[in-house]
């Protein structure tokens, strides 16, 4: 029940948004447009401002509301199980790698050779995806 309560304002203000970019656009003050594949919706008019405002208001709020509602006992026991979690398994080896994108050139690190071998795989896949997608795009 708790964690609908933290969700429900931020879908208001984010619907709240969307209603005054909408409202924005209808009254002439915003267009939209695609750029390649991506809807762009530009304007200067303050009903935009507004609604863009309040779609990044709903994001931050999405993130924040959760963390904020946990009261404090409830935060010290956390800590206590995170604790004795952290005392108990001091010796499993832990593991970790990633992907960043710059473009469609991956970049790949990891913790070890075997998790950065898989990194680099899955990096490439994911690039060969993306050319394939935006060639198909491109060309049809």
């Amino acid at each position: 029940m708790e964690s609908s309560k933290s969700i429900l304002l931020p879908v208001i203000v984010l619907f709240l948004g969307i209603l005054f970019i909408l409202l924005g656009i209808l009254e002439g003050d915003a267009e939209v447009a695609l750029f390649l594949f991506i809807p762009v919706i530009y304007g200067a008019g303050i009903y935009l401002l507004i609604g863009i405002l309040l779609v990044f208001l709903s994001f931050m709020l999405f993130f924040v509301l959760p963390f904020a509602r946990v009261s404090r006992s409830r935060r010290d026991e956390l800590e206590r199980v995170a604790y004795e979690d952290l005392s108990e398994n001091k010796e499993t080896e832990s593991s970790f790698g990633g992907v960043i994108f710059i473009g469609p050139i991956p970049i790949v690190f990891g913790k070890d050779a075997s998790t950065t071998k898989k990194m680099m795989w899955i990096g490439l896949a994911i690039a060969l995806i993306l050319i394939f997608l935006y060639l198909m795009i491109f060309f049809l």
